[in-house]
C-alpha cells in the first residue's frame, strides 16, 4: 500500500486536473500561475503540477 501512496504523490497533474481538484476555473489556475502563488513546473508549454507539492500548498494555506 505504501508503494502506491508514494506513486500518487509523484503524479504530475495538469492545469485541468489542477482545477478540478480545486473545485475552480481553469483560468483561475492559470491566474495562480502567472502569480506564481501555486507550485508548478513548465514543460515546454505545458503546466503541470506535482500531486505532493500542491498537497503541501493547500495544507500551509489551511494553517495560515
Amino acid at each position: 500500500m505504501k508503494g502506491k501512496r508514494r506513486e500518487e504523490q509523484e503524479r504530475l497533474l495538469t492545469v485541468k486536473e489542477v482545477a478540478a481538484w480545486l473545485r475552480c476555473k481553469p483560468q483561475t489556475v492559470y491566474d495562480l500561475v502567472a502569480r506564481r502563488a501555486i507550485p508548478h513546473r513548465r514543460l515546454g508549454r505545458r503546466i503541470l503540477f506535482e500531486y505532493s507539492g500542491l498537497l503541501r500548498w493547500f495544507e500551509a494555506g489551511k494553517e495560515g
